[in-house]
């Protein structure tokens, strides 16, 4: 075990290694503070300095640091980083990610959230579940009329129900969202004729469209009805979504004034990595345990170029909000330091982002300049190659690493990234005909098995 001399002088030497925006970062302990760091910059070595450096320069405990990861691998690489850093202490600093906090909140809470023995709901429960709901469904309703099918809409409903939990959204919030959009249809260039044609003039309304897309937000209206009954038969049933922890937190904060003090006293310091995949459940908890506050003690880590889980509702909303919520008192940081790419793939991959108009530098007033550096030096240049298809794609690059394995490379130093699992289908059976060793974290679904479904 560190001594404290031995953790203080290793730590000193740690700051002194950080590049200067690293440090100033780091430096950084009262306050708001948002920092904008690009891929390969450091955000976990960064966070983990900084909760050394409050250790190290305040009277600050260890257990009133709360960390929250997005994922599971990052609170474990935080936890790793931090026992490397300040030792066994780094076992007492909370880390954990928004459910894994949410989870000890009720474990060690059970007044405020009663007999709660549930269990998570499995795929075939929740579907079983909702196809229940759409059964029961008079003929006449948006989402039966004139199908013979009652289920057509099953996955829509299953994604709307998991996106309204993931966004905090409420019926009546959803209703007067369609209400507006509807309203605001006339004025979208989507729905008025450009050019004039057969039976129209160019200005004029495309009433067709229109009515069609009225048809689609009355279904949506319709469905978000039925989330409070999705809920009632998910508690009748003794089963919960994961993101059910979140909203039970957030409702026992908001209803129990002193168990929401209890945690705003608790942790004098909140860091968050990854703040631009958190969607709008996780933005609200982070809200209530500051809003103790004027200036709360919050560390945001966070890159819009980043957010890889836009789909399950992370928002780059979330980013300009924090901003302009403590502006001009934040400090601001934007990392440009690349520790982990070649300068002609940064080059490369700085020129496709900038064509992204959605990106938070551009949102900050000045806008922020982000042009990523390489601190290692390597010559490596991206090819880019075009096929005819995706299946000549495929057989171009199961023939390279062929070619590679005969010329006597090893195997486990070829990689090939794909954005879906389903896109690796082909590509594996493919593989597996050359007698191509691989080895993949494509998982299995069961459910997608011929036979079961």
């Amino acid at each position: 075990m560190q001594n404290l001399a031995t953790r203080n002088a290793n730590f000193r030497q740690l700051l002194a290694a950080l590049n200067p925006r690293q440090r100033r970062a780091v430096e950084q302990i009262e306050g708001p503070a948002l920092v904008i760091a690009g891929p390969g910059t450091g955000k976990t070595h960064l966070l983990a300095a900084r909760i050394g450096h409050i250790l190290l320069e305040t009277d600050t405990a260890a257990q009133n640091i709360l960390c929250l990861t997005f994922t599971e691998a990052g609170a474990q690489a935080m936890r790793q980083r931090l026992l490397e850093i300040i030792g066994a202490e780094g076992y007492r600093v909370a880390v954990f990610t928004f459910h894994g906090f949410c989870s000890r909140v009720i474990s060690d809470n059970p007044e405020y959230f009663g007999w709660r023995d549930f269990e998570p709901a499995s795929d075939l429960e929740r579907i079983e579940i909702i196809r229940n709901l759409l059964e029961k469904l008079p003929e006449n309703h948006a989402l039966r009329r004139e199908r013979k099918n009652p289920f057509v809409f099953e996955n829509q409903l299953r994604d709307l129900f998991s996106l309204m939990k993931k966004e905090n959204w409420t019926p009546s919030h959803v209703q007067k969202t369609v209400r507006d959009y509807l309203e605001d249809l006339p004025k979208r260039e989507k729905f008025i004729y450009k050019k004039s044609g057969k039976g129209f003039k160019k200005g004029d309304l495309k009433i067709l469209a229109i009515a069609e897309e009225n048809e689609k937000m009355a279904r949506l209206a319709a469905a978000a009805d039925l989330f409070p009954k999705f809920n009632h038969a998910m508690h009748a049933a003794g089963r919960y979504d994961f993101d059910d922890m979140i909203l039970w937190t957030l409702d026992a904060f908001q209803k129990n004034e002193k168990l929401r003090l209890n945690y705003q006293e608790r942790f004098l310091y909140l860091l968050v990595d990854e703040f631009q995949d958190t969607n709008g459940a996780q933005n609200r908890l982070l809200e209530l345990l500051t809003d103790f506050w004027e200036q709360p003690n919050i560390f945001i880590v966070g890159d819009d170029d980043q957010s890889i889980y836009e789909f399950q509702g992370a928002r780059l909303k979330n980013l300009r909000d924090f901003y302009e919520k403590y502006h001009p008192g934040l400090a601001l940081t934007v990392l440009t330091e690349n520790y982990r790419s070649a300068q002609n793939i940064l080059d490369a991959a700085g020129r496709l982002i900038q064509k992204n108009e959605l990106r938070a530098v551009r949102l900050f007033d000045p806008p922020l300049e982000k042009t990523l550096s390489a601190n290692v030096i390597f010559d490596s240049k991206p090819i880019v190659v075009t096929y005819p298809s995706s299946l000549a794609e495929v057989a171009d690059v199961v023939a390279q690493i062929a070619d590679l394995q005969s010329l006597g490379v090893d195997l486990s130093k070829i990689a090939v990234l794909y954005r879906e699992h389903r896109q690796a289908d082909i590509f594996l059976k493919l593989l597996e005909k050359r007698g191509i060793p691989f080895e993949t974290k494509r998982p299995e679904n069961v459910l997608d098995l011929p036979l079961v479904r």
